[in-house]
């Protein structure tokens, strides 16, 4: 983990330094990344928070990779303190929006208008209530007898364990924020969530995107504001 800002240090080192932000002005976001012949053998740097398009990116080969990595002690260590697998793992991105705009990652200013409201429409889509009503259908089909939730609010986590009591267990912190330890707690959450037969996930959240990219394939996933 790097913690001290370096990006225009890494930028002065590559012979081709590029953003996939949308915020970021010249930005190339969506396009196909070096797609000319021209452009082999130089060093690359890309600014994003977004999957690559480019004829250099393999899908499965990314796949491989991920799944290759080994988690420091540290993480393992958090994943074992949590009850797993479970029938149903879900996560719950709420915080943006009306009320968040103050933290810098979910300041306006990083997204260009049209995106920002993309954002806040399916954040409210993944408001808590949903899951909720979601787990209390798959509780009456007999489906959901264990569940792990990770939710970025703490109050999320109080609303679900004085509403399904033991059946629910989560990875308990006191901070939320974007601290390197709490980034290890972010990996523990991942890998936690890969560890159900179901995954209810938010939509336009890469953090449910990756945790099911984690997952074994053919893992049964349902998303916000779609499938519920």
């Amino acid at each position: 983990v790097i913690e001290d800002p370096c990006d225009g240090a890494i930028r002065a080192q590559a012979d081709l330094a590029l953003s996939y932000m949308e915020i970021d002005p010249d930005n190339c976001f969506g396009q196909p990344l070096l797609a000319d012949p021209g452009q082999a053998g130089v060093s690359v740097y890309i600014r994003s928070a977004y999957s690559l398009i480019s004829p250099h990116t393999d899908f499965a080969a990314e796949q491989r990779f991920l799944k290759m990595l080994r988690p420091a002690r540290a993480v393992r260590d958090l994943v074992a303190s949590v009850r797993h697998p479970n029938q149903v793992a879900a996560h719950i991105r709420m915080a943006s929006g009306a009320g968040f705009d103050h933290l810098p990652h979910e300041a306006p200013g990083n997204w260009p208008d049209a995106r920002h409201a993309e954002l806040q429409s399916w954040r409210a889509k993944s408001h808590a209530r949903h899951f909720m009503a979601r787990i209390e259908t798959l509780i009456g089909e007999g489906v959901c007898d264990s569940l792990f939730l990770a939710a970025d609010l703490p109050d999320t986590y109080n609303q679900f364990a004085e509403r399904f009591g033991d059946r629910m267990v989560w990875l308990e912190r006191t901070q939320f924020d974007r601290s390197a330890r709490q980034l290890q707690y972010a990996l523990a959450d991942l890998l936690l969530l890969t560890a159900a037969d179901r995954f209810l996930a938010s939509t336009w959240s890469s953090f449910s995107d990756v945790a099911q990219r984690l997952a074994r394939p053919g893992r049964r996933v349902e998303q916000s504001g779609r499938d519920f």
